[in-house]
């Protein structure tokens, strides 16, 4: 994959389309059509994953088929440009759940640098930087750092994604972390392993508590 056509993908999407089904818009204040709007199933819920290092997990969407494809592409098939309504999604439970009112400032999970530069980018800093940027909240960009190569979590049983995980993360600049209450975004969730790990590093890095925000949850509940 290209550095360069990922950028380009990212940076030229014109705003009068769809970006999910590329039809123009009427209204394209939130990048989603109507009939792909009815596909989504919102949900703006807390799960209880009875993480000990999260105080509170909550999640945009029902992990529904259309969802699914969607997530996939914008992780894999050079699609960064999809941060941009699954943004517009997570403000949305923001507000709604009142997180911004609860938290200081907002982190995402890392990638490898490695996996980061063949990809292009990290599609859960993407979300981050929007809902940060929308919610008037500081990014710390630079802070939670991923500097283990791992297996992707998908492949393992709840066992094996927590070994797979151990001293994957570290946090740097920690001074902007201390005493900090800090919403930590990434796509999904499904046990909830990297949050915990995430958030155990963030805590010992200084922070006062960590809330998870994902877009959809691949738990079964």
């Amino acid at each position: 994959m290209s550095l360069f056509r990922s950028i380009s993908n990212l940076l030229f999407v014109p705003d009068h389309i769809c970006l999910f089904c590329r039809e123009n818009l009427a209204d394209h204040s939130n990048y989603i059509c109507n009939s792909c709007w009815n596909l989504l199933e919102v949900t703006n819920r807390e799960i209880d994953l009875n993480l000990r290092s999260v105080d509170r997990v909550y999640y945009s969407l029902f992990y529904n088929r259309f969802i699914r494809e969607k997530i996939h592409s914008f992780k894999f098939q050079d699609k960064p440009y999809l941060y941009k309504p699954f943004g517009e999604i997570l403000v949305e439970t923001v507000r709604v759940m009142a997180i911004d009112g609860k938290v200081d400032a907002i982190a995402f999970v890392p990638t490898h640098r490695r996996k980061k530069a063949l990809r292009g980018y990290n599609q859960s800093q993407l979300l981050a930087s929007y809902i940060a940027d929308k919610s008037n909240l500081s990014l710390l960009d630079k802070h939670l750092v991923k500097v283990k190569r791992t297996m992707d979590q998908n492949k393992l049983s709840k066992i094996e994604r927590e070994k797979n995980l151990q001293n994957a993360f570290q946090i740097m600049n920690h001074k902007d972390i201390k005493d900090k209450e800090i919403l930590l975004v990434d796509d999904i969730i499904t046990t909830g392993t990297t949050m915990e790990e995430c958030g155990k590093v963030l805590l010992e890095g200084g922070a006062k508590s960590v809330v998870g925000l994902a877009l959809t949850s691949s738990m079964k509940i």
